[in-house]
């Protein structure tokens, strides 16, 4: 379900305006069985809590909202860290033509490997601790990055060509500076698919668009 509406003007008029909105899971969520570590444990530990689903209170984080036919961020850098041999941040966004610099906080080897689609965008062994790399994050879409190393490491990197966010543990996202006109809104979660939506931001004032996930 999605739910959209207006939120009150403000005076002045606006060059641009604030689309903001909260992602929901309708339902009890699925408890999620941690991780089991089955190699360097003494680094890794024995498990690691399974991030592909976090709700709380209904609230639904890690969901990447992106909007379609307005100007995005300029490009910068994101950086992407293995702790505890997990990746952190778990799901993240970066404007078209941003640098990936990636780092190794673990003192065991770790291979990063990032896919869009069937194709591998970056492949980096990193050795040791304090290891760094970089990659140019030059194609739009939804990279999944994988250690070769150990299995169950996993993290999501979604480049974008337009406004884009990430919902955080309360379920909530904006996108900023968006010029008034209609446009088309896409949810997207690493285990509960895509919504889609129509927002409309005003002249003046913000907007708002909502999205339920689940049964």
């Amino acid at each position: 379900m999605v739910t959209l509406a207006s939120l009150g003007a403000v005076a002045g008029p606006a060059v641009a305006g604030d689309i903001h909105g909260t992602v929901r899971f309708n339902g009890p969520a699925e408890r999620l069985a941690p991780l089991t570590v089955t190699k360097d444990n003494g680094a890794c530990g024995a498990a690691l809590p399974d991030e592909s689903l976090l709700v709380v209170s209904g609230d639904l984080a890690n969901v990447v909202v992106t909007l379609l036919g307005a100007p995005g961020a300029a490009p910068g850098k994101v950086t992407l860290d293995q702790q505890g041999c997990r990746f952190v941040p778990h799901v993240q966004v970066a404007a078209l033509g941003s640098t990936l610099e990636i780092l190794n906080s673990d003192a065991v080897l770790h291979g990063v490997h990032g896919w869009l689609g069937r194709s591998t965008r970056f492949n980096i062994p990193m050795p040791a601790k304090a290891a760094r790399a970089s990659a140019k994050l030059d194609r739009v879409g939804v990279i999944q990055v994988r250690c070769d190393v150990h299995g169950w490491m996993r993290a999501y990197l979604v480049v974008a060509d337009g406004p884009a966010a990430v919902s955080g543990p309360d379920g909530a996202f904006t996108l900023r500076d968006v010029p008034p006109g209609r446009y088309t809104l896409t949810a997207w979660h690493e285990r509960l698919g895509e919504k889609t939506a129509q927002v409309t931001v005003p002249a003046q004032g913000a907007a708002r668009a909502d999205f339920t996930f689940g049964g």
